[in-house]
């Protein structure tokens, strides 16, 4: 009980510190350009030895980072964007009492780690010189294999987010969302289904994998990129699909084997990458 009640003082403590610092300026600013505390509390308005001992909380729960010449910076990728966490605290009760989103239309946590680990999770993934990346929020996977391989080409669905992330010669675009597509049949050797599974309900997700099995070729990859049930962290992304979305779940590791293999996938395979929460990449082959 001691451990779990300390735990909860260091979690309450981050938290009130990530809030002061957002209210502050501070995450903007060393998110910006890294600064020393003497900086920061002039910038900011605040007292010197207040921005000293949230950036030391903060660094303490590995959220910043102190560098060798005095200043501080994020020491995790997309600190200054998630903001939008702060309100949990406001929201849950009701969502828990109506199980109704509180908010809708923001950017998700494996989102945000997608961007901030694309390097690390394409490695996981096959070579590919056609490849359909079906996300909805910058196609983060398929820009790091395009830049991997420049005779690697990308088809991204036509959504906002995507238009604006993703400029360059080696992109199209296909019209739709992601149950109105129509990529063509037999011509992907890769296709991924990035961070999208979980905002689904389990029969959605079926049917998702199911519509974009077609579109690859015989020996073509694909991907599911997402949390699992049971992973480090997944409960606390569940709470937070509570908040933004009417369905969204993680699912088992079980019904994904089930459903890849459903859709006529075969040789599957499994790795974890990253942590809190841990990130899965699910592959399987089509004959």
């Amino acid at each position: 009980m001691t451990a779990a009640l300390l735990g909860l003082h260091r979690a309450a403590a981050t938290l009130s510190a990530y809030s002061a610092a957002v209210q502050l300026g501070l995450i903007d600013q060393i998110d910006r350009t890294p600064a020393t505390v003497e900086d920061l509390a002039m910038t900011c308005g605040a007292s010197v030895r207040g921005v000293r001992v949230v950036l030391a909380t903060l660094a303490d729960s590995g959220l910043v980072q102190l560098r060798a010449d005095g200043r501080y910076e994020p020491a995790t990728t997309g600190l200054a964007g998630v903001h939008s966490l702060l309100p949990w605290r406001d929201q849950v009760t009701d969502s828990v009492r109506t199980g109704l989103p509180a908010r809708e239309a923001e950017r998700d946590v494996i989102t945000t780690l997608l961007h901030g680990m694309r390097a690390d999770v394409v490695t996981e993934l096959p070579a590919a010189k056609r490849v359909l990346d079906a996300s909805v929020d910058g196609a983060p996977c398929g820009a790091a294999l395009a830049a991997r391989d420049p005779q690697c080409r990308v088809s991204v669905l036509d959504v906002p987010a995507n238009r604006r992330a993703n400029r360059c010669r080696q992109f199209d675009f296909l019209t739709g969302g992601l149950f109105d597509a129509q990529p063509t049949a037999g011509t992907y050797d890769l296709v991924m289904l990035p961070g999208v599974c979980h905002l689904l309900d389990a029969d959605c997700a079926a049917e998702l994998i199911r519509r974009y099995v077609p579109a690859l070729r015989p020996g073509g990859t694909l991907a599911v990129i997402d949390t699992l049930a049971g992973s480090q962290g997944a409960a606390t992304h569940e709470l937070s699909l509570l908040l933004r979305t009417r369905s969204g779940t993680i699912h088992d590791p079980a019904d994904y084997r089930r459903w890849l293999a459903e859709a006529g996938l075969s040789a599957l395979r499994r790795v974890d990458v990253g942590r809190q929460p841990t990130l899965t990449v699910l592959t399987g082959l089509k004959p």
